[in-house]
């Protein structure tokens, strides 16, 4: 019994100076970043905006076989808080977070809103309250005198340590060539060490799931495209470990942290998802034997870790915003959380059901896509019935495999049941969560019918 408290304190240490040292690092990360002067980022924000401008709130992209659309309103409102950082007080500015910031011009700066951002009401349609993130940007970088700021500090905004030195070199497009090529490189990487690592087969999946929710479009938007990037990095790093297994709970703690770091609340599922799939493939590939025991321990120990890192991370922020600024930022974001996960209400009637959430993202993943996936699924099986319908399958065995991936698929619908109002308003980008259900579904139907190894038919 003393023995485990003692490993239950040792472990409870690590995981604190764990996330002591990942705090402390992204205040300097944010502060040194800061430090660079906005007159280094003006030229590339002032035709950033132009760009912005010309696009709109939101862009779209007709596949032939569904509609994309990229919310660029967020890529707006980053870029406007990128340059609105103050190097002179450059933690604060970075802690605070305020969008159309200049000194010398602002006269009054607007405290983190309970529910939605505010604008210079330029900007606000007076009809039904929308924000003109791209028209306002355009305005504060061409001479409109906007003299309000907006403070958005519930968030770390962890990407200005990557956003404002790529602003000082690129203006928007150049960054989105730049993502475009990074996540190209990722998922090249990515895939080559699943096939090399796993199976051929598995490499196969993950661009089937990729390509699923139109990844290269994704890099049009600085926004979305990080957390995926976060998922791929992660994803590799298991791969490439020496020891899958050891300090898997400090390393999930690690993402889920550096997740809320960097991501504004566009699909930070991904970061567990994907990442927990490769890391069951990698340990399925190393013991030949199912052990469904161990794979809830895993799924438990993985899930939780994650989840302590991306709430610590985000709540540690509204601490330290309201002890160094006097900002009531934890009683807000409490607000604003529990508005994410509730079902709006008229009259006293709720406007959309739980259910409604999971089928307005499901649409938007495209009937065309989820019957593609059906089709390669049930294709796949018929052709493995036809090689394997007499060679040695152990059913039991496969489906005890299967048990992780049957779990995992359910994640993206927990989290539309749980972040209901939210998924609902931007299912745009939240219905990408279902790259992990599909993923899974594909892996379930390959390892179903899998012939035994040549080790399982020697122990036989």
């Amino acid at each position: 019994m003393k023995k485990k408290v003692k490993n239950i304190i040792m472990i409870s240490i690590k995981y604190i100076l764990v996330f002591i040292i990942l705090i402390g690092i992204y205040i300097i990360t944010l502060t040194v970043s800061s430090i660079i002067p906005s007159s280094a980022l003006e030229k590339n924000v002032r035709e950033s905006s132009e760009t912005l401008n010309e696009e709109g709130e939101r862009v779209f992209y007709n596949l032939g076989y569904k509609e994309e659309s990229i919310f660029t309103f967020t890529d707006a409102l980053m870029i406007n808080t990128a340059y609105s950082i103050d190097n002179a007080k450059p933690l604060e500015s970075a802690l605070l977070a305020r969008k159309n910031y200049i000194p010398g011009q602002t006269k009054v700066v607007y405290p983190d809103s309970q529910y939605n951002l505010g604008a210079n009401e330029k900007y606000i349609n007076k009809e039904n309250g929308d924000l003109y993130q791209t028209k306002e940007l355009y305005g504060l970088m061409h001479g409109d005198n906007i003299e309000d700021s907006y403070e958005y500090a519930r968030y770390w905004h962890g990407y200005l340590t990557i956003l404002r030195p790529l602003l000082a070199i690129f203006n928007y497009s150049g960054i989105r060539v730049l993502l475009f090529i990074l996540t190209t490189i990722s998922i090249i990487s990515l895939i080559v060490l699943i096939c090399k690592k796993i199976s051929i087969l598995s490499g196969i999946i993950y661009a089937i799931g990729l390509l699923s929710i139109s990844i290269f479009i994704v890099t049009k938007s600085i926004n979305e495209c990080l957390i995926f990037l976060v998922a791929f990095t992660s994803s590799i790093i298991l791969l490439l470990k020496k020891n899958t297994k050891k300090n898997i709970g400090i390393f999930f703690f690690v993402v889920g942290s550096i997740s809320n770091f960097i991501d504004l609340l566009t699909a930070p599922l991904v970061t567990l998802g994907i990442t927990a799939i490769t890391y069951f493939l990698i340990i399925q590939k190393q013991e030949e034997k199912a052990n469904i025991k161990e794979y809830i321990v895993d799924i438990i120990k993985i899930g939780i870790s994650w989840s302590l890192g991306y709430g610590f991370t985000w709540i540690s922020k509204w601490i330290i915003t309201e002890i160094l600024y006097g900002r009531p930022i934890i009683s807000q974001a409490i607000e604003q959380a529990l508005f994410r996960s509730e079902l709006p209400t008229y009259n006293g009637k709720a406007i959309f059901s739980p259910v409604d959430v999971i089928k307005r993202n499901m649409e938007y993943l495209s009937n065309n896509v989820i019957f593609a996936i059906l089709t390669i699924a049930i294709l796949y099986l018929i052709a493995m019935l036809i090689k394997n319908h007499k060679k040695d399958i152990d059913f039991k065995e496969n489906i005890k495999k299967c048990f992780p991936y049957i779990i995992i698929f359910f994640f993206p619908i927990i989290w539309y049941l749980v972040i209901k109002q939210h998924s609902y308003t931007h299912m745009t980008f939240t219905y990408r969560l279902f790259i992990i259900s599909i993923i899974c579904i594909l892996i379930v139907t390959s390892k179903i019918l899998e012939e035994k190894t040549i080790k399982q038919l020697e122990e036989k």
